[in-house]
């Protein structure tokens, strides 16, 4: 079964994907903005989630234009093999994406949307980083703002503001056992996500949300200027 990122808040779930499309869909336009992918280029989504119950799990499937060229890779736990039945023309690849079974440089776009939080301690996001960024020519990567007030998974207020370990105990004692697990969840701030990637690629930084509060950080990592 699919694994749940986020918390459920019942009656209010639907408001909270409807919003979370709504953010991801300003992503992919500044994915189409700053890669502007022809119709047969070779793009990526990298670390699809398996959720069928709303858009807002599968928006780059359901907003990218050419999906005879777009290749889903998702994890075997994730079960996202529905997606080509869904969204004919695309392809599925089934990987962990610190270790992905194609060449250097096979893709020559791709988005990897709130995955590196997940990947565990900060030595294996950079693995995954590095992994993607080696078959991808250009990468657009995401993460929530650790610096900001609301923790996005949760959705508890400042928390994630404490030490790591009295945080980690506290999400324990309060019943957030699996986000408590740093191979579950393990939030970056802009100094933590700038240093995943290779410093020989160009990599842009930008942020979204209200002034003075960055809800997103966004990377573009490409091999040379665009």
């Amino acid at each position: 079964m699919p694994l749940n990122y986020t918390t459920n808040l019942g009656y209010l779930e639907r408001y909270k994907n409807d919003l979370a499309f709504n953010v991801r869909r300003r992503v992919f336009e500044l994915f189409m903005r700053e890669c502007s992918p022809r119709p047969d280029s070779s793009v990526a989504d990298f670390g699809v989630s398996g959720h069928r119950s709303h858009r807002a799990h599968y928006f780059f499937e359901e907003l990218y234009p050419y999906r005879e060229s777009l290749t889903a890779i998702g994890r075997a736990s994730e079960e996202a093999g529905w997606l080509p039945e869904q969204f004919p023309g695309m392809h599925y690849l089934e990987a962990d994406l610190r270790q992905i079974p194609v060449s250097d440089r096979y893709f020559e776009y791709g988005i990897c949307n709130a995955v590196v939080e997940h990947a565990g301690p900060r030595e294996q996001q950079a693995i995954l980083v590095r992994e993607v960024c080696r078959v991808c020519r250009c990468v657009v990567f995401t993460t929530p703002n650790r610096g900001f007030p609301i923790e996005v998974h949760t959705y508890l207020p400042m928390l994630h503001w404490l030490p790591d370990s009295s945080y980690r105990a506290v999400l324990r004692r309060i019943g957030f056992e699996y986000f408590a697990d740093v191979e579950n969840l393990n939030l970056l701030d802009e100094s933590d996500f700038r240093g995943l990637f290779p410093p020989a690629r160009r990599n842009r930084l930008f942020r979204t949300g209200p002034p003075l509060l960055t809800t997103n950080l966004i990377c573009v990592s490409s091999e040379e200027p665009l």
